[in-house]
C-alpha cells in the first residue's frame, strides 16, 4: 500500500531546500565524491553550515534514521529558511522507506561511518532501542492504527537487525579514535574535530 501526504505550512514557515553532502547521482557510471573517497567528512567539516553548529550532527542523525527505515534516498533536506543554519533539518520525502525488508542498504550510514561522530543522546537512545526494544514499540505503536498492520512483520525485523548494525559501526568508531571523539555531546558550538 502506498500514500501520500501534503503539509501546508503558513507563508510566515518558508522552507529552505539543502542539497543533502550525502546525495546519489542518479548518473549511470557516476559516483558522488562520498561514494570514492573515505576521507569526505573532512570536507564536509570545512563547508557551511556543517562547519560548526549542530548541522552536520542533524545529517548524521538523518542518516541513522534513513538507514533503519530503508531509505537511500535522502537527496535533499528542508529547513526554515534564513535560519542561518540553526534550525532543524526536516525531512519531508521518506517515500522510499521500508521497501525490501530484506536489503539493509549500508551506504545510507556514509555520513556516520566516514565522520565517526554521533550525539551522546542519539547512541544512549539507540541502546536503549536494542535487543528487540524498537520493534516492540514500533509494534505497539501501530497496533490501534485504522490500518494496521501499517508495518509487516519483516519490516519490524529489519529494524532490529539494522539497529545492531548502526551500534556495531559506532562501536567501530568508538575503537578507531575513542570515546571522546566520536560520542558528542548535546548543544555543542561545534567546529568539528
Amino acid at each position: 500500500m502506498e500514500g501520500s501526504l501534503t503539509l501546508w505550512l503558513p507563508d510566515v514557515w518558508p522552507l529552505q531546500k539543502h542539497r543533502h553532502p550525502w546525495g546519489r547521482t542518479y548518473r549511470e557510471g557516476k559516483l558522488a565524491r562520498w561514494e570514492y573517497d573515505e576521507s569526505y567528512c573532512e570536507a564536509v567539516k570545512k563547508m557551511p553550515p556543517y562547519d560548526a553548529g549542530p548541522r552536520l550532527l542533524d545529517v548524521i542523525d538523518t542518516a541513522v534514521f534513513d538507514y533503519l527505515i530503508g531509505n537511500a534516498d535522502r537527496h535533499h533536506y528542508e529547513s526554515f529558511q534564513d535560519d542561518g543554519g540553526a534550525s532543524m533539518l526536516i525531512l519531508l520525502d521518506n517515500a522510499k522507506s521500508f521497501g525490501n525488508p530484506a536489503l539493509d542498504e549500508r551506504s545510507i550510514l556514509a555520513p556516520l561511518y566516514q565522520c565517526c561522530m554521533i550525539r551522546v543522546s542519539t547512541w544512549n537512545r539507540l541502546n536503549f532501542l536494542k535487543g528487540g526494544v524498537l520493534s516492540s514499540a514500533m509494534r505497539q505503536a501501530l497496533a490501534f492504527d485504522p490500518i494496521y498492520p501499517v508495518l509487516a512483520e519483516p519490516h519490524l525485523a529489519a529494524l532490529d537487525r539494522r539497529l545492531t548494525g548502526v551500534i556495531t559501526t559506532v562501536k567501530q568508531c568508538i575503537e578507531a579514535q575513542g570515546p571522546d571523539n566520536t560520542l558528542i555531546e548535546d548543544r555543542m558550538n561545534l567546529p568539528h574535530p
